[in-house]
């Protein structure tokens, strides 16, 4: 609520010249104390553009009398009668028309500048005398403070400034006029000695907080898309756990139908069915499915049909022979075994040989894949 209300005070010091912000607390405002208070905006105005030329105006003068070699005065910019002789005389001897040209303008400027004192001291004197903002100042403290010295009860002087847009916030060095007329409290507001005037302090306000509603913004956006990540993971999981189900289901049901088998096919329940083929030839076809987060394992493709050759577990030491001559290969770099939960060295062993052009995959564990399928899948 503090900063909506300090921007909104900024958009209103914007219609006034010269970082000059204005208040008028009453019930109702009439025309003479509109007259009233468009005088003090015109006059703080011009006092304070009075004082910032004169200020522009000596530092340039310092400048001026400096590279001139006069030894300007810290506290009095003006030059003394001695001096101003001595300049004139200077000019019409000077024989260097640049030189002649800075003594002159140094004598111009110091007029300038005895004008413009002139103006500020007389504006400054046809208004009230400001307060000198400190650090722990409060604007409407001191409106309060400054109406109850004026004779108004608290609770008077607390309504009055709580009608006028009050500063939120207060710079060390800033001008605060204060002036009742016909019961109308009015307030102005002034750069003074500031480093900083009151409309470019709230612009500066404004542009802090724009900047930190762009950030807040960007780090919405950024946690959204990382939602969108996290759903979208989400959803390729329950899809790998549906597709574990639907195989789950797909081995209850085939456990149901080996109590129906005929006898002649009681040999390949006793045997490990499978299929060797190019890992990534395996892949495009949809025989197996290589998840980002888990282990190989069995696609939609991977039906019985496929699963053609036949090693019998009854044997000792059954083994699988891979020639990569036989997958149109020079050499066998790797073979997967599908699914993935097989338990390599505990279920089965992979062994290549030196010119890795034959692999041997040898079955440890047979009673665990009697009459089970499984995929071979080399990679070169």
């Amino acid at each position: 609520m503090k900063i909506l209300r300090t921007l909104a005070f900024g958009a209103a010091l914007a219609a006034v010249p010269l970082a000059l912000s204005l208040s008028l607390g009453c019930n109702q405002k009439s025309q003479s104390e509109a007259t009233e208070s468009n005088d003090l905006v015109k006059k703080v105005a011009e006092a304070q553009k009075a004082e910032g030329q004169t200020q522009a105006a000596t530092q340039a003068q310092t400048e001026a009398m400096a590279k001139a070699g006069l030894q300007p005065n810290p506290t009095v910019i003006a030059l003394t009668p001695d001096q101003r002789a001595l300049l004139e005389s200077r000019v019409k001897n000077e024989q260097d028309s640049s030189a002649a040209a800075l003594l002159q303008e140094i004598l111009d400027r110091d007029k300038q500048i005895g004008l413009l004192t002139a103006k500020v001291t007389k504006l400054q004197a046809e208004l009230p005398r400001p307060q000198i903002a400190s650090e722990k100042d409060n604007h409407f403290a001191m409106a309060v403070r400054y109406l109850k010295g004026r004779g108004l009860s608290d609770e008077k002087a607390r309504a009055l400034a709580a009608r006028a847009n009050i500063m939120e916030e207060l710079q060390p060095g800033w001008q605060v006029y204060h002036q009742l007329a016909g019961g109308a409290y009015l307030t102005a507001v002034t750069q003074g000695k500031a480093p900083v005037g009151p409309t470019e302090f709230l612009h500066n306000q404004r542009v802090a907080l724009e900047q930190a509603r762009d950030e807040h913004a960007a780090k919405a956006r950024d946690l959204a898309e990382q939602v969108e990540g996290l759903v979208a993971q989400r959803v390729k999981v329950q899809e790998e756990v549906d597709s574990l189900r639907v195989e789950k289901t797909t081995l209850l049901t085939q456990m149901n139908e080996l109590t129906t088998l005929s006898q002649s096919q009681k040999a390949r329940l006793n045997s490990l069915h499978y299929l060797i083929g190019q890992r990534k030839q395996l892949v495009d076809e949809g025989v197996i499915i290589v998840p980002i987060f888990a282990k190989d394992r069995m696609g939609p493709k991977a039906v019985a049909s496929r699963f053609v050759k036949d090693l019998p577990l009854d044997a000792p030491n059954p083994e699988v022979r891979i020639q990569a001559s036989d997958l149109g290969l020079t050499k066998i770099s790797k073979v997967n075994v599908v699914p993935g939960s097989l338990l390599k060295d505990q279920q089965y062993t992979v062994t290549l040989t030196e010119d890795r052009k034959v692999a041997t995959i040898r079955i440890l564990d047979p009673e665990r894949l009697r009459n089970d399928r499984v995929v071979f899948a080399v990679t070169d």
